[in-house]
């Protein structure tokens, strides 16, 4: 055994290397080694990647100082682990076991997430041993506390934590509110109504856990802190986006008036009556948005964005087909009686603005794609 070539391996299967250290893999001998596990140890000394690099090298060392023929390599996935991850898992360990050519492996990982990746590992070439390694930790609450808040805080590790988790409270929490609203209208008891207090804080509660999940909450204070000194700096598009706003919750609020005391108790009319109401002060509230952006280019850099007209006349013409759409529905069900010829040229509104919205964006790309090659 002693002649016989043993690669150390160490696997990143979700890629820490190459996104917090910019490590390009696969990396192949000792002193590669030792400038990647200093690389990332350099870029976040938390990593538990790096003390499992580390182990690595000193399974190297002790196995050289035994007079073996030994060489260490590491191989890494991507940050999305999944079958993208293994696949590229895959192609470094072909290009290492090429390059390298060793009859067995010892396999060096940070936890039981590399274990997937084993059974692929020992199908190409025999694996001597595994080894996990777990970075060591004072006892006590503490320290266990500590370990936990960094590793949720984590955006992967958090996102693969708090979004199942996220998820299944938001459906069960959706399963009993859709139940209540349904027992309600079969029967008009409020009750099922008001008993769904619980229901709803544990769909809040996931929804909150999804936004965490996937990092949505720390965007939300960005783009507040972005529009408070926005406001402090005099960005008019701060006060078009507050009238857009503005509009969104006078849409929602139309909308629920208007179905609040109706005595038609399918869901069907509710959701149409709903959304008539309340599409064009949304409608409105979009077009406003766009008007901000526009008075804000032209007072900053004295140009007026093409897109404004072409995105206006889109957002009509969706308005205009949805318009339509909505009054089909409610004809078809009975609901309301729409004339045929209002439907008829909503339709024809809608297609006509938002076909005319396309060739614009056409023409003014083609425009200025030629003026670019005549300059």
């Amino acid at each position: 055994m002693r002649n016989e070539k043993t690669l150390v391996l160490s696997v990143d299967r979700d890629n820490d290397f190459g996104v917090k250290a910019g490590v390009v893999t696969p990396v192949i001998g000792i002193d590669h080694c030792m400038k990647a596990a200093t690389a990332l140890a350099v870029a976040d000394p938390e990593d538990s990647d790096v003390n499992g690099l580390f182990a690595a090298i000193r399974m190297y060392k002790d196995l050289k100082a035994d007079g073996r023929d030994v060489e260490i390599a590491l191989i890494c996935g991507d940050k999305n682990v999944g079958h993208k991850s293994d696949s590229i898992v895959i192609d470094q360990l072909e290009e290492v076991l090429e390059k390298v050519a060793p009859q067995r492996v010892m396999l060096v990982g940070d936890g039981a997430e590399d274990e997937y990746i084993n059974p692929i590992i020992s199908s190409r070439v025999p694996i001597d041993s595994v080894k996990k390694v777990y970075v060591k930790q004072a006892p006590g609450l503490e320290s266990t506390i500590y370990v936990l808040a960094k590793m949720i805080s984590d955006p992967d590790k958090k996102k693969r934590f708090f979004t199942p988790i996220g998820s299944v409270l938001m459906i069960l929490g959706l399963f009993f509110i859709i139940e209540g609203v349904l027992l309600f209208y079969a029967t008009g008891n409020g009750e099922y109504i008001y008993g769904q207090t619980w229901s709803i804080v544990i769909f809040v509660i996931g929804f909150f856990l999804i936004l965490h999940g996937y990092g949505l909450i720390d965007r939300l204070i960005e783009y507040v802190e972005y529009g408070v000194k926005n406001i402090r700096s005099g960005n008019v598009a701060i006060t078009f986006s507050l009238l857009s706003l503005a509009l969104i919750i006078v849409g929602i609020s139309v909308g629920i008036y208007s179905i609040w005391d109706t005595q038609i108790k399918d869901p069907m009319y509710i959701v149409s009556e709903f959304a008539v109401n309340a599409l064009w002060p949304i409608i409105f509230a979009i077009m406003f948005w766009d008007i901000g952006k526009l008075v804000n280019n032209f007072i900053k850099l004295k140009k007026v964005n093409r897109s404004f007209l072409v995105g206006t006349i889109a957002v009509i013409g969706i308005g205009f087909l949805l318009q339509g759409l909505l009054d089909t529905i409610s004809t078809i069900l009975g609901y309301g009686a729409v004339d045929n010829m209002s439907i008829l040229l909503e339709f024809i509104g809608g297609i006509i603005l938002t076909v005319s919205a396309s060739i614009l964006q056409s023409n003014f790309r083609r425009y200025f794609n030629k003026k670019k090659e005549m300059i």
